[in-house]
C-alpha cells in the first residue's frame, strides 16, 4: 500500500540499509493511500510537523492566523497532504532505484499480481518481507455504502459530495442533517458553518459524545512547552489520583488536556480525535442534536433511530 504507513516503512528501510529492493503494490493511482479518497475539505487533526515519512518534512512549521485553527500550528490540508505524498515519492523513492511503484494494482496474495486497469496478472518475487500496510483498514465514508436502510428519493450525500452541491441536479438544500459523532462529522459540520450554512439550518444526529484532546497541548516548539509537556504531567496526576473513568477524563478536561463539545453531556466514547478550542466553539452553535442512538434507516419523512 501507499498509504502514510506504506511510505514511511519505505523510507525507514531505505536509510536504515545499503541493499535492500522494495516493491510498493498499491489499488490507487497514485501515493497517498485513503488521502486520495477523502474529502476535499479534509485537514491533519495534528500540526503537520507531526505527520509524513522522516527523510521529507511536511509543511512550512508556521502557524494559522485566522479561522478555527487561529494561533496553533498549520494542519495540511487534504490536497497538500496528497502532493506530499506524491513528491516523496518522486523525488525520494523513485530516484534512490531500490523503490519500484505499482499503481492501479491488486494483490492477490503468494505474489501475485493483477492490474486493476487491464485485468493482467504478473507476479513478483519476495524474497525478504510481505509488509501488509493495509493493516489499520483506515477507509472513508466515500469508498462504502452506510450500513443503513435509506428509502428511494432520499438525498443522502457523502462530505465529498457536498463542496459540489451547486452542480447536482437536486440544486441547493434547505437544511442539513449530519449523520455520525466521530470527527469527519466533526469536519462537515466547521465545514458547513464556515461556507455560510447558518446554524439554525444545521441538524446533528450524534449517538454518543466523545472526549477530544486539546489540539493546543499537540504543538510543536518551546513556545508551547507548557502545553505540550505541561499537559503530559497532568496527564500523569491524573492518572495516579482518578478512582474512576469518568473522574479521569473529568480531571484532564480541568487540566486543559481534554475537551467536550457540549459541557452538559458527559461523553462515553474516546477514539483519541483532536480538536481545537475554535473548533468546539463553533460546533456549539449547532442547538438541534438529536441524541436518540444509531440511526437505522432514513426515510423521505424522518429518521428511524435506536431509540425511537
Amino acid at each position: 500500500d501507499g498509504g502514510a504507513v506504506g511510505l514511511a516503512f519505505a523510507d525507514t528501510l531505505l536509510a536504515e540499509t545499503t541493499d535492500a529492493t522494495i516493491t510498493i503494490v498499491d489499488r490507487h493511482g497514485t501515493p497517498g493511500g485513503h488521502w486520495n479518497d477523502a474529502y476535499s475539505f479534509v485537514a491533519l487533526h495534528q500540526p503537520s510537523a507531526f505527520y509524513g515519512v522522516n527523510s521529507v518534512p511536511l509543511g512550512t512549521g508556521i502557524k494559522d492566523t485566522h479561522g478555527v485553527n487561529a494561533g496553533l500550528y498549520e494542519l495540511a490540508s487534504g490536497p497538500e497532504v496528497s502532493g506530499y505524498f506524491d513528491a516523496v515519492m518522486r523525488r525520494v523513492l523513485l530516484p534512490s532505484g531500490r523503490v519500484r511503484f505499482l499503481p492501479m494494482t491488486d494483490h492477490l496474495g503468494d505474489g501475485r499480481l493483477r492490474s486493476l486497469l487491464t485485468g493482467a496478472e504478473s507476479r513478483v518475487e519476495v524474497t525478504g518481507k510481505l509488509v501488509d500496510a493495509t493493516y489499520y483498514g483506515t477507509s472513508v465514508p466515500s469508498t462504502h455504502r452506510p450500513k443503513i436502510d435509506v428509502e428511494p428519493g432520499v438525498r443522502l450525500v457523502t462530505p465529498n459530495a457536498l463542496p459540489h452541491l451547486a452542480r447536482a441536479p437536486e440544486g441547493a438544500a434547505e437544511r442539513f442533517v449530519i449523520v455520525g459523532a466521530g470527527k469527519t462529522a466533526m469536519d462537515v459540520g466547521v465545514w458547513l458553518l464556515g461556507a455560510g450554512v447558518p446554524a439554525d439550518r444545521i441538524a446533528w444526529v450524534m449517538p454518543r459524545d466523545s472526549w477530544l484532546i486539546n489540539r493546543r497541548t499537540t504543538q510543536p516548539g518551546m513556545e508551547f512547552f507548557n502545553d505540550a509537556i505541561g499537559g503530559q504531567a497532568a496527564q500523569m496526576e491524573a492518572f495516579a489520583a482518578a478512582g474512576s473513568t469518568d473522574e479521569l477524563f473529568e480531571r484532564l478536561e480541568a487540566a486543559g488536556v481534554m475537551l467536550r463539545i457540549h459541557r452538559d453531556v458527559r461523553p462515553t466514547m474516546f477514539h483519541y480525535a483532536t480538536i481545537s478550542a475554535g473548533e468546539v466553539a463553533a460546533l456549539q452553535t449547532i442547538a438541534d442534536v438529536i441524541r436518540m442512538g444509531h440511526v437505522r434507516a432514513i426515510g423521505r419523512t424522518g429518521l428511524k433511530l435506536a431509540d425511537g
